[in-house]
């Protein structure tokens, strides 16, 4: 009987949140769309998300999460925006498909459940 291969660790510690995101990218079909959605995990490397539209395998996004950002003197948090690859999508035959994206070169300051 063969054995199956322990599952990797992961990088970074996810916690399930929902975060408002704002996604902005181009679908599988060539369509450049933006969308509001919610951020079901988060992590400092990167997030997941639904969203109707079909995503290719290292497609770029460029995402922005109001208030998720570095503190300002007397300002307080300012928008985290970055830039993401999609490294996972999940198809179902459902009209949503999960999506898991990691950040590029950027990560997120704050991502505790207590603070989302």
């Amino acid at each position: 009987m063969q054995k199956s291969s322990p599952r990797a660790k992961r990088s970074q510690r996810r916690v399930e949140a929902k975060v408002r995101i704002r996604v902005r990218g181009v679908d599988v079909y060539g369509y450049e769309f933006e969308e509001f959605a919610t951020a079901l995990e988060v992590s400092r490397r990167g997030f997941s998300f639904l969203t109707p539209r079909d995503l290719a395998i290292s497609a770029t996004l460029t995402v922005l999460i109001p208030g998720r950002g570095p503190m300002r003197p007397s300002e307080g948090s300012s928008d985290f925006f970055a830039e993401a690859t999609v490294i996972r999508t999940t198809h179902k035959n459902e009209p949503l498909h999960r999506v898991a994206a990691r950040f590029r070169g950027a990560s997120l300051p704050i991502y505790s459940a207590e603070n989302l």
